[in-house]
């Protein structure tokens, strides 16, 4: 594998989608520029880690996807919720393991529980993690 390093001052395709700055004390603070919200990140334990980052971006994309579809079918989803569990590994350390809940407050058909469980499986953080992390997940449907 070749990886090339651009040694410049100016950004990928001249724009930077997320800005970042350290604080010091293991804290940085992370700006969506274009909308101009902000978020902390504290390796310290006091506020989300990069890994509970990882862990909500692949909660939120897969309630996305899921919410994407739904729409589409004029499905609804309100009171979804979802949570998700992650174990670290090491050598190298890495997150090894989600485990994720997906709880429905709505009844659906099977027809309707399978489009939701194949648009959850369509997340792009879920297909850009390594196969080397195993991704658990129970839907929790309403009988």
């Amino acid at each position: 594998m070749t990886i090339k390093l651009n040694l410049t001052n100016k950004t990928l395709n001249n724009m930077a989608t997320i800005s970042g700055k350290y604080l010091g004390n293991l804290c940085s603070e992370f700006t969506h520029n274009q909308s101009g919200v902000k978020i902390n990140v504290d390796g310290n334990g006091k506020g989300f880690s990069p890994i509970d980052l990882t862990a909500a971006s692949l909660g939120a994309c897969m309630m996305a996807m899921m919410a994407y579809t739904a729409e589409s079918k004029g499905i609804n989803l309100e009171g979804m919720s979802i949570e998700v569990d992650k174990t670290m590994a090491d050598a190298p350390r890495r997150i090894g393991e989600f485990n994720i809940v997906v709880n429905f407050t709505q009844s659906y058909d099977d027809k309707e529980k399978t489009l939701l469980q194949r648009a959850a499986d369509t997340c792009p953080v879920k297909k850009t993690l390594s196969s080397d992390c195993k991704i658990n997940i129970v839907m929790n449907f309403v009988d």
